[in-house]
């Protein structure tokens, strides 16, 4: 069960359904100790990941997945440029460097940049998606909120992340086969 006040997922307990967030309880009450909170609407549209994503607690996602994340978070024309930007700069420090030590520093220049610049990228463009929410359904916005599948990798994103990653294999093919 979702909160109806800020819309995280609520806990049980013998009594009461509550919320662990802001504290209020199934009939309406609040739990002492707890502020009162107005969950605003980038809260309402990440639900459980609004923590990890403004606190950037997910850094070590974006440098294991690198433009991948972005895939993950439903941005797949974004996740495709910037994986295609990733292999190019990658291909130019082969063919510029022939460096083992070079091409190690220049994967983790990129990543290191993925882990610091992703998360913020991403709140952007999640508000950019709020705005053209709130134009579109005015009345009935808080909902759609709620309800918009924002993270998953359905359908055509699995088999546009599967030409991704054979795109990656055959240049990294091509590239050791040159060298």
């Amino acid at each position: 069960m979702r909160c109806p006040r800020c819309g995280k997922d609520m806990s049980t307990s013998k009594s009461h359904v509550f919320c662990t967030h802001c504290g209020y309880l199934d009939n309406g009450e609040q739990i002492h100790g707890y502020e009162e909170h107005q969950a605003s609407d980038l809260e309402i549209y990440l639900g459980n990941d609004y923590d990890s994503i403004v606190r950037n607690n997910n850094a070590k996602s974006c440098f294991l997945l690198g433009p991948f994340y972005f895939l993950v978070r439903g941005f797949l024309f974004l996740g495709t440029f910037l994986q295609a930007l990733e292999i190019y700069i990658w291909y130019l420090i082969v063919q510029f460097g022939e460096n083992i030590i070079l091409i190690f520093l220049g994967i983790l220049v990129t990543r290191t940049i993925a882990m610091i610049a992703y998360n913020p990228l991403c709140l952007l463009l999640y508000q950019l998606k709020i705005k053209y929410i709130k134009k579109k359904y005015p009345s009935s916005y808080l909902t759609q909120l709620r309800k918009e599948n924002r993270n998953s990798v359905s359908g055509p994103g699995i088999i546009l992340l599967l030409f991704v990653i054979i795109g990656i294999i055959i240049c990294f093919y091509i590239l050791y086969s040159v060298i």
